[in-house]
């Protein structure tokens, strides 16, 4: 599972148990606010009800009429006030059995003294008035005992997510620690490694995806690097193995020319000739090595003319056509010219590094052709071998500096810069260079490049 989803599930989890616990609070604090309206509405009731009782006393006892009219008028406002403080449908009836009894002893007490008729109906009325008291305070009682339970309701909600938030910070923090933080710190540990040196060092792909495709491009880049200096180290044996052929060969043609043994002339045109060889093979050495550094830091410098395609390919061809008895080249080109806009060096020195190795990774010797189409708007120079061939598994990586296969390394020596070079300079003409072999059966390279109409039009 990603970083990202984990993140997003542990967020989304926090953030309902938020809105749950607010929703909660929200409701508790409402049920509370009408707590709070009913105890003061059974608070009022209670009161009004007592001091009808008072003026019910007051009104028996005093034998003024104004004081009972007064009286009368209060316990009249009362009875209509209290009503506003009596919601429960369950009060309610004894409330109006108060108001009734009330009103029935009112209109019946007169000025002078009470009948035995209005005491019975000041009895009844006290009895009413005695249970609206009960009922008010009983509504009380219920109010307040529904107040504790959601007070304890409310005690273990804010309990449980304050719980259930600690455990998911914790749960957060050990994941963070033990699983996420885990793999960013092996990861930063194993780029250590292989920065001081242990280039064995790769990051474990574990954790969160994220991680592990940060693992994993660092293991690539390391592995990259390794095979990388692998080559050069292959590469520099391979170096040291082709300096030392010519360098012997000169060595010893220097050690029979400075000797006192008289030479004739025939011996000292073979001793010229070899000598000639192995310095022209010393400076094409050299010169790959150059041309190589110069491209890889970007100072390639083209100097670029209207060449005759023809006459490039012809160069090559006299240049490698007496080079080996075992090897016979076979020339094919248009009749008319075939001009390009190109440095014609560099493409001279693409061709020869093609022929070359066609010959060298041709040990047996055979027929190599060499020759030169119009495809479209481009010139296409195509140089066919019959020797040992490429590997599908090698193909994809013959333009890599220091690669050469397993077969190659064995047919042939040779440093592996030429054909990485080739391309970077027919790329650099906008043209397009493409090996096609079969192991055991020779290989194909095909240079393409714009015709000079076409070229200058791009």
């Amino acid at each position: 599972m990603s970083l990202h989803r984990i993140l997003t599930i542990v967020m989304t989890a926090i953030a309902a148990l938020a809105v749950a616990t607010s929703i909660s609070l929200v409701t508790l604090a409402s049920y509370l606010g009408r707590t709070t309206t009913t105890l003061t509405s059974a608070t009022n009731a209670t009161r009004l009800a007592e001091e009808m009782e008072v003026d019910l006393l007051m009104h028996a006892r005093s034998g003024d009429a104004l004081d009972r009219a007064v009286a009368s008028a209060d316990l009249r406002r009362k009875l209509t006030e209290i009503e506003r403080y009596v919601p429960d449908p369950r009060h309610r009836a004894a409330l109006r059995m108060a108001y009734e009894d009330v009103h029935n002893y009112l209109n019946s007490a007169g000025a002078g003294p009470l009948t035995q008729d209005d005491e019975k109906r000041l009895v009844a009325a006290f009895r009413s008035l005695e249970q609206v008291v009960d009922g008010a305070i009983q509504q009380t009682e219920r109010t307040l005992e529904e107040a504790k339970r959601w007070d304890v309701i409310g005690d273990w909600l804010g309990l449980g997510a304050t719980v259930a938030l600690l455990l998911a910070a914790a749960a957060l923090l050990i994941w963070l620690r033990f699983f996420a933080f885990r793999s960013v710190l092996e990861t930063r540990n194993a780029m250590r490694r292989f920065a001081s040196g242990m280039r064995e060092a790769r990051a474990p792909e574990t954790g969160p995806e994220e991680l592990r495709n940060i693992a994993a491009q660092f293991n690539e880049m390391a592995d990259a690097l390794s095979r990388q200096r692998e080559r050069q180290a292959e590469f520099l044996a391979a170096v040291a193995h082709d300096l030392r052929n010519p360098l012997s060969n000169l060595k010893m043609s220097a050690g029979i020319l400075s000797s006192n043994q008289p030479v004739d002339r025939n011996r000292l045109d073979h001793l010229s000739r070899l000598i000639s060889r192995q310095v022209d093979a010393l400076d094409r050495m050299v010169g790959d090595l150059l041309d190589s550094s110069r491209i890889e830091a970007g100072q390639l410098e083209l100097r670029f003319q209207r060449q005759d395609a023809r006459t490039l390919l012809q160069n090559v061809y006299e240049l490698f056509q007496s080079s080996s008895p075992a090897h016979h080249l076979v020339l094919s080109a248009p009749d008319g010219p075939t001009p390009i806009y190109c440095d014609p060096a560099r493409i001279e020195q693409v061709l020869n590094n093609i022929v070359s190795n066609a010959i060298k990774y041709s040990p047996s010797g055979g027929t190599i052709r060499l020759s030169l189409t119009r495809c479209g708007g481009a010139a296409v120079f195509t140089v066919s071998d019959t020797g040992v061939g490429i590997s599908p598994e090698e193909l994809p990586h013959i333009f890599e500096p220091f690669r050469r296969g397993r077969v190659s390394k064995d047919a042939a020596p040779g440093v592996g810069l030429g054909l990485a070079a080739a391309r970077r300079i027919v790329h650099a003409h906008g043209g397009q260079i493409d090996v096609t072999s079969e192991l055991g059966r020779g290989t194909t390279v095909t240079v393409s490049l714009q015709l000079e109409a076409y070229a200058q039009t791009g």
